[in-house]
C-alpha cells in the first residue's frame, strides 16, 4: 500500500466516526494549541524587548530611583530601593557638566493624561516630560515641525511634540497641525512638531504619545516625581567606562560614604535582555513537561482507538491477507492511519493556537508574533506521536491469522 492510499483510508475513517475522531484527537489538539499559543506570545515578547532596546540604543543606560526588574529577581533589594531619594533635574545637570565619557545626558518623567483640541479628545496618552537630548537618543523621526530644544526647557514653554496617531485623531482635517493648540492638564500647549508614523511593535502602539519640556511637565503634574536619567556613552566600547563614571559622580552628588550602598540603580539594555532571557527560558522549560503530558495522554488515547479499530476491522484484515496482502502492507496501512490522525490533530491545534494567541494579544497588552519554527515543531511532534503510539496497533493488525480473522464476526 502506498502512502497516498493509506491517507485516503485514514480520512475516510475520520469522516465515518466524527465524534470518536474528535475525542481521539483532543489531546493532540490541546497540547499543540498550548505550545503554539505560548510560543507565539513569548516570541512576540522577545521581539518587543529587542525592539525597545534597539529603539533606545545599546549605548544608552538609565539611572533610576528603583529598578522595577528587581521585583522579579531580588525582591529584598527592590524593597530596599524604595527608600532611595528621588532623582532630580539637578542630578542630571550635575552629570551633564562633569561627565567626560558621555555624548548626552537626558532626564525624563512620564504619566498618562487626556488631550483635547477643537472638540476632539484623546484619552490615556503617554505624556512624557523630557529634556532636549531625548530626541537624539531615541528613534523619533519628524513628519513636520521641530523637536524640543534647550530654550523650551529653560523657559518652561508650554509646547508639545505629538505622536502621529495623536495628531491625526485630534486634527483629522489638518494635514499639518503644527502651530495649533491642545489642552493638557488645564493648560494650553502649542504644537511645535509631529513625529512620523512608527507603527506597532509587540502589541505596543508607538504613535500614541506627547513630549513636553520637563519643566513644563513638572508645572502641570508636580515636581515630586523621581526622574529617570538617561546617559548615552561616547561610543559602545566606552559604555562600561561611562557607567562607572556616572556611578562615581552620583555617589559624589549624594555624598555617600565609601562602603555605603548606592541609593540609585543603573539599568542597561543587557540587564533587561538577560532578565527577560531568563524568564522566557524558565517558561519554555516549564512548558515542555506540561505539554508533554498532554501529548502523551493524547498518544495513549490514539493507541487505544487504533486498537479498537483493529478489532472492528479484523474481518477486513483477514480478507486482505487471503487475497495476498503482505504483513508489511497491513502494518503500513494502520501506521499511516495513526500518523494521519495525529497530524490532523496537530494541524487543528496549530491553527487554534495561533487564533488563541492572536485573541489574547487583542484583549491584553501581551504582544504576539508568528514563529515559523513552532509550526515545524508542532507538526514534527504530532507526527512522532502518531508513529510511536500507532506502531503497536499496526503490528497487532499485521500479526492477525487470516483464517481466524475471516471467521471473526
Amino acid at each position: 500500500m502506498n502512502i497516498l492510499s493509506g491517507v485516503f483510508i485514514a480520512l475516510a475513517s475520520l469522516r465515518g466516526h466524527k465524534l470518536r475522531t474528535f475525542l481521539t484527537l483532543l489531546g493532540n489538539i490541546v497540547g499543540t494549541m498550548s505550545v503554539i499559543a505560548v510560543v507565539s506570545l513569548i516570541y512576540g515578547a522577545d521581539h518587543y524587548v529587542s525592539e525597545v532596546v534597539l529603539d533606545e540604543g545599546t549605548d544608552v543606560f538609565t539611572i533610576s530611583r528603583i529598578n522595577e526588574l528587581q521585583f522579579l529577581t531580588d525582591f529584598d533589594a527592590f524593597l530596599e530601593s524604595l527608600k532611595n531619594p528621588r532623582l532630580t533635574l539637578e542630578d542630571r545637570d550635575f552629570l551633564q557638566e562633569r561627565m567626560t565619557t558621555a555624548r548626552a545626558v537626558a532626564a525624563m518623567a512620564s504619566t498618562s493624561a487626556d488631550l483635547r483640541a477643537r472638540g476632539h479628545d484623546f484619552d490615556g496618552v503617554a505624556v512624557r516630560g523630557v529634556t532636549a537630548e531625548v530626541s537624539s537618543m531615541e528613534d523619533l523621526p519628524l513628519e513636520s515641525g521641530r523637536h524640543l530644544v534647550d530654550e523650551d526647557l529653560r523657559a518652561a514653554r508650554q509646547v508639545v511634540v505629538l505622536g502621529h496617531e495623536v495628531a491625526t485623531e485630534l486634527f483629522p482635517r489638518r494635514a499639518d497641525p503644527v502651530g495649533q493648540e491642545v489642552r493638557l492638564g488645564g493648560r494650553h500647549f502649542r504644537i511645535v512638531g509631529v513625529v512620523a508614523k512608527r507603527g506597532t511593535v509587540g502589541g505596543e502602539n508607538r504613535d500614541q504619545f506627547a513630549l513636553v519640556p520637563l519643566t513644563a511637565w513638572q508645572k502641570v503634574f508636580g515636581s515630586r516625581s523621581s526622574l529617570d536619567i538617561k546617559v548615552q556613552a561616547m561610543d559602545l566600547d566606552r559604555l562600561q567606562e561611562a557607567q562607572d563614571e556616572a556611578t562615581f559622580l552620583m555617589r559624589m552628588r549624594h555624598r555617600l560614604r565609601p562602603l555605603a550602598r548606592d541609593d540609585f540603580v543603573v539599568k542597561t539594555s543587557d540587564q533587561m535582555l538577560d532578565i527577560w532571557g531568563g524568564i522566557s527560558s524558565a517558561i519554555y522549560q516549564a512548558l515542555v513537561p506540561l505539554v508533554g503530558i498532554s501529548l502523551i495522554v493524547g498518544g495513549i488515547v490514539l493507541m487505544n482507538i487504533m486498537l479498537v479499530s483493529v478489532t472492528e476491522r479484523t474481518r477486513e484484515v483477514g480478507v486482505r491477507k487471503a487475497l495476498g496482502a503482505r504483513r508489511s502492507g497491513i502494518m503500513w496501512q494502520f501506521l499511516i492511519e495513526a500518523v494521519t490522525l495525529s497530524v490532523v490533530g496537530g494541524l487543528v491545534g496549530i491553527l487554534t493556537g495561533f487564533l488563541l494567541a492572536w485573541g489574547i494579544s487583542l484583549a491584553s497588552p501581551l504582544p504576539f508574533a508568528l514563529a515559523g519554527w513552532s509550526v515545524l515543531l508542532g507538526l514534527g511532534t504530532t507526527f512522532l506521536i502518531g508513529a510511536v503510539f500507532g506502531t503497536y496497533p499496526a503490528w497487532k493488525a499485521a500479526g492477525l491469522d487470516p483464517v481466524e480473522a475471516l471467521r471473526h464476526e
